[in-house]
Formats: C-alpha cells, structure tokens, sequence
C-alpha cells in the first residue's frame, strides 16, 4: 500500500504499476511530473482510491496492455495531455471521479476500450485535441514528439508508410489527398507528416522539428526515477 505521500517532479512517471501487480494507492500527491502521473502496464491492476494527480506533463493515469484497474474517488486535474487515456487492450473500472482541466480531454479511450464508468464528473477539460482536427491543424502542432494525443491515425501507401507510422487525420485530407491512404484505429500517436519524418514535407505544419522514428502508441515508460510497484 501506498498512502498519503507526496510525489512529484519525476523525470518518468510517477508510479509504475506493471506485470500483474496489484497494489492500493490512496491519498496520495502526484504531481509536476515530467511525464505521466500514474502508467499501468502489462495486466496490472490495482485500486487508485482518493488521490489528487495534477499537473503532469503527459497522461495523469494511463492504463494499457491488458491492464484494469480501479480508480474511485480521484482528482485527475491540470495535466498537460489527457486526464485519463486507456489504449491497448485494457480495460478499467472508474467510479466517483473526478476530471477536469485537461489540456488533451477528460477520458481519452483507444478503439475497442470498453471502461466500466460509474458516477464520474468530467468537465471543464480544454480538449485541444478535437479542437485541432475541427480548425484542420496538424495534430503535431499541439503534440509535438513529445506526447501523443488520442484520435483517428492512418497511413499512406502511396508514401510507403510502416507500422512505425502514423499520420492524422487532417494531413491525410490536406497533404495525403488523392493518395492511397488506410485508417487504422482511433489510439494514442504524433503525427509523423507533421513531425518531418515522411518523404514529403508537410502543408500544415510549417518548418517541422524533425525527430526520431516513435512508435505510435509509444514505448513503455523508463524504469528509471520512477517508483515501481512489483
């Protein structure tokens, strides 16, 4: 169990709960941290019961790969990305939660993700992710490569795209028009047009910050600076 401490200003997520543990996190602080609040990966669970996760630079919860867990009664405030983001074949159980002022959304969910939702409040989240596709910018614009906003991602066979790409939906309209272009999912990416990495320069995104090769859904936090739960 993990009760009533303070963590913040994490290089890497705050906690990581992983590989079918199944701790009680309750009453904590997690915050201002240079990643996510709380990661949960590879079939962990876990109940996540009245703590206040606020301020971190990526998702303040992100549960993936066969994980589901319980968050009750928690404070998912503030965050520089999604409140909470579910992707990958997890599942969770929300009850009694709230979420709010979110730059990304409140409850982000990846195609497929099916959450048991049960008297959550949801509000006032900046939602910029939605905001970006209906004004027709790149959704690199607001992610750059380092976050990975939730929408619809696609790639393009006529510029000879890999499973390590993943364009938005607004390129594929504006730079991708006329080519042959497949739909993939509705799940956590940047944009690789916008980034530079494509073959052909992007018409949304001006001068592009070029970057590494990222998977879309992106890699599993780093082990290091991170408190693990085992």
């Amino acid at each position: 169990m993990l009760e009533c401490n303070e963590i913040f200003d994490n290089a890497m997520a705050g906690v990581w709960i992983k590989t079918d543990s199944n701790p009680v996190l309750r009453r904590n602080k997690i915050h201002d941290g240079r990643d996510g609040g709380i990661c949960i990966f590879n079939s962990g669970r876990g109940l996540l019961e009245e703590n206040d996760i606020f301020r971190n630079a990526q998702a303040g919860v992100l549960i993936s790969t066969q994980s589901h867990p319980t968050l009750r009664h928690n404070r998912i405030f503030d965050g520089m990305a999604a409140g909470v983001e579910i992707t990958n074949n997890a599942t969770a159980t929300l009850e009694g939660n709230q979420i709010f002022n979110n730059k990304f959304g409140g409850l982000c969910l990846a195609s497929g993700v099916a959450p048991v939702l049960k008297e959550n409040k949801i509000f006032d989240n900046r939602n910029s992710v939605e905001k970006a596709v209906k004004s027709g910018q790149c959704l690199y614009k607001i992610s750059s490569y380092t976050s990975f906003p939730m929408h619809d991602f696609y790639r393009c066979r006529t510029c000879n795209t890999t499973d390590r790409n993943a364009i938005c939906v607004n390129c594929i309209k504006v730079c991708h028009a006329g080519h042959n272009v497949e739909f993939i999912r509705h799940d956590r990416f940047f944009c690789d047009c916008g980034a530079g990495t494509l073959n052909n320069s992007c018409s949304l995104q001006g001068e592009p910050t070029q970057d590494t090769d990222t998977l879309y859904d992106s890699a599993a936090p780093m082990e290091s600076h991170t408190l693990m739960v085992n």
